[in-house]
């Protein structure tokens, strides 16, 4: 692919398609540049799009407008292991592929991570509970969409993925946790009922604050709950399962 300028400005929106084919060679290409800025593979936690897209036992959309990843505890982490300026570094290295696939600025952004939720530990000391959930040796297992030597995205946990859908609840969100419901009901064969998905929710995402939900707020998401339960087994095509992805 020919290379702009590197004082062209980049679109700021992103408008290419990033089907699963673009989206693998964008990351293999990330994958590289990252490996020159960093020390070891790069771990980012994802959440959105690029997981329908991604994810094996997925697969349910055929495309995303962009990649959204957790900036601020990546940055929280590598500060930890000496990197002060890993953030600038991440930010470098993406704008770098999305001017070599011709991509907008925000083709992988964390424009999420200001209404994402905090908690505090016992000792009250604050710490994100997505990106820990997402750390947890169950969900790297299950939810590791994409390995390359200097790259690799794990998917947020499902509960968390449908937690953060139902908020906005917009465009293909409905249908992303009906495929998610799906998945459960396959694998697991659950049974999902309002009471079951919102027990599930609040136990795991208690960060999210249900209990101070206000009545109308909490009646408008249980809405919410029956409509991608009543899509999710609704008959719709099954996805194809596909092999996990591992870049070389």
């Amino acid at each position: 692919m020919s290379r702009r300028s590197s004082s062209t400005p980049l679109p700021e929106r992103n408008e290419v398609k990033l089907t699963r084919d673009v989206l693998l060679a964008a990351l293999h290409d990330l994958s590289i540049r990252l490996s020159s800025y960093f020390p070891s593979a790069v771990r980012l936690v994802v959440h959105g799009g690029a997981v329908m897209v991604l994810h094996p036992q997925l697969a349910c959309r055929e495309s995303t407008r962009d990649v959204d990843y957790c900036h601020r505890s990546f940055e929280t982490e590598w500060i930890a292991r000496g990197v002060s300026d890993a953030g600038a570094r991440l930010l470098t290295c993406i704008k770098a592929t999305a001017r070599t696939f011709k991509f907008g600025a925000d083709w992988m952004n964390a424009c999420a991570d200001v209404a994402l939720p905090m908690s505090r530990d016992l000792y009250g000391k604050p710490y994100d509970p997505i990106y820990t959930d997402a750390l947890s040796a169950n969900n790297l297992s299950v939810n590791t969409i994409f390995t390359s030597p200097g790259l690799v995205l794990v998917g947020v946990s499902w509960p968390w993925a449908v937690a953060l859908k139902l908020v906005r609840y917009e465009k293909h969100d409905p249908h992303d946790i009906a495929s998610i419901l799906r998945l459960g009901h396959r694998q697991r064969n659950v049974r999902w009922t309002r009471t079951l998905l919102e027990g599930w929710l609040t136990n795991i995402c208690s960060a999210m604050g249900y209990n101070a939900y206000s009545p109308w707020l909490m009646e408008a998401t249980r809405q919410k709950m029956r409509h991608a339960i009543a899509l999710a087994y609704q008959n719709e095509p099954q996805p194809k399962p596909q092999r996990a992805i591992y870049a070389h």
